[in-house]
């Protein structure tokens, strides 16, 4: 087996326990210690699990969407690993050049997450939907590669009007963005979990909650595997 960053061998100390098994690492240990998980971090907020300064509950991103929104149309956010220059390296080998396999590499971590939080609710899985223009460019939605590790089954009712980049809007820029999700279809929703790659401002989640909010859904989650 070799890894799937670096493409050297994954050499695994073969032992009667592993013997007659087929490992299944798609990672190598040094680029694996290279991923910082978010629950490592001292603090973080309680809502969204941005890293932390002190040990506030709430982080001032999240107490200023309640604000502007006078109620926040995301209950609570889970990422697992932070936004640093190798995740920023691994995301350009997935995203924009086309690299499927890398995310295999976060499989387990993204499996055992979804257990950790989500098993025991009965959740209508949305990922975030990519352009028609976009999905035909890279060949795939990350969102539906990460969401296909839940074994639930997955509903597709947004489309997306824009193929702009968010990466190339600012901040404020994106916070104040035209809503670019319409509803393909209607379905009855009770509770929800949107699914993304990034969570950055959070406001691609929060313009796709808003419209399943107006369709009946009540409480909706977001899973994101990077939090920045």
């Amino acid at each position: 087996m070799y890894c799937h960053v670096c493409f050297e061998p994954i050499n695994e100390s073969i032992i009667w326990g592993n013997f007659f098994t087929i490992s299944t690492r798609k990672i190598c240990y040094s680029c694996e210690a290279k991923l910082i998980r978010l629950t490592n971090q001292p603090y973080l907020c309680e809502k969204c699990m941005k890293p932390m300064q002190n040990d506030e509950p709430i982080c001032g991103d999240c107490l200023a969407w309640g604000d502007r929104l006078n109620e926040d149309p995301i209950y609570k956010n889970i990422s697992i690993f932070m936004y640093d220059n190798f995740m920023k390296d691994l995301m350009t080998k997935f995203k924009y050049r086309g690299d499927y396999e890398i995310i295999y590499i976060f499989e387990k971590e993204i499996k055992m997450t979804f257990q950790t939080y989500f098993s025991k609710k009965r959740l209508s899985i949305v990922p975030i939907p990519l352009s028609s223009e976009r999905k035909k460019e890279r060949g795939f939605n990350q969102a539906e590669a990460i969401a296909q590790f839940f074994n639930q089954p997955i509903k597709s009712i947004l489309t997306r009007k824009s193929s702009e980049k968010q990466s190339k809007k600012s901040k404020v820029e994106r916070i104040f963005s035209e809503n670019p999700f319409q509803l393909k279809n209607i379905e009855p929703l009770e509770d929800v979990l949107l699914v993304d790659d990034l969570y950055t401002t959070g406001t691609t989640l929060r313009q796709a909650a808003n419209l399943l909010k107006q369709i009946g859904a009540k409480t909706i989650y977001s899973f994101t595997l990077i939090r920045s």
